[in-house]
């Protein structure tokens, strides 16, 4: 006995159709319509975060646009620093510091090395007169010191100005403000002929 099978009908076809429809699209709401927040980092796969993921805006004409993330996107250290750059103009010169007038004097009086217009006087045992031409020692630190020349291995130095009260000692020769009386004298205080600086310091 042939059984005769039946065709659906077309009602029954659109309504099937109707329904497949539907239930994509309720698929596809769910799928895009995700609350925010429901994705971190368990969900993404390996390999799942490209450069057009990370700034989609930088996609132009089908490619990524280098250059287009910026240095705060990165852990810090993660950038290396750049070359150096040219070095820059020099500042201006500042104003020149105090030049002091300065002379090295052997024992016997002699200038071994000086700054300039720098001439010396003798007057007995360890006593020198030091002129320093065309500079006041009124009221500037006068400095004087042993020199290692000496013949002694431990001497003092001593320096006080000319040119009479108040500002410094009658001096008997080269009594005037720009000369500086020097004596030098040994260990136990005797006056004795040795090598020594003096500075006049403006």
């Amino acid at each position: 006995m042939r059984h005769r099978v039946r065709r659906p009908s077309p009602a029954m076809v659109i309504s099937c159709l109707a329904l497949l429809v539907a239930l994509s699209g309720t698929s596809v709401a769910a799928i895009s319509q995700l609350p925010r927040g429901s994705v971190g980092t368990p969900q993404l796969k390996r390999n799942a975060v490209t450069s057009a993921k990370i700034n989609p805006n930088a996609v132009r004409t089908g490619h990524v646009l280098n250059g287009s993330l910026l240095s705060e996107d990165f852990k810090a250290g993660q950038i290396p620093a750049g070359p150096p750059g040219p070095q820059g103009a020099a500042g201006p010169t500042g104003p020149a510091g105090p030049q002091g007038r300065w002379a090295h004097i052997s024992g016997t009086g002699t200038v071994i090395a000086q700054s300039g217009g720098v001439t010396v006087a003798t007057s007995g045992t360890g006593t020198y007169f030091v002129s320093f031409t065309g500079a006041t020692i009124v009221d500037k630190p006068v400095l004087a010191t042993a020199s290692r020349t000496s013949s002694l291995a431990y001497h003092y130095v001593t320096a006080t100005p000319c040119g009479g009260a108040p500002q410094g000692v009658a001096c008997t020769t080269s009594n005037n403000t720009n000369t500086v009386l020097v004596n030098t004298l040994t260990e136990a205080g005797t006056l004795s002929n040795e090598s020594f600086y003096v500075m006049v310091v403006p």
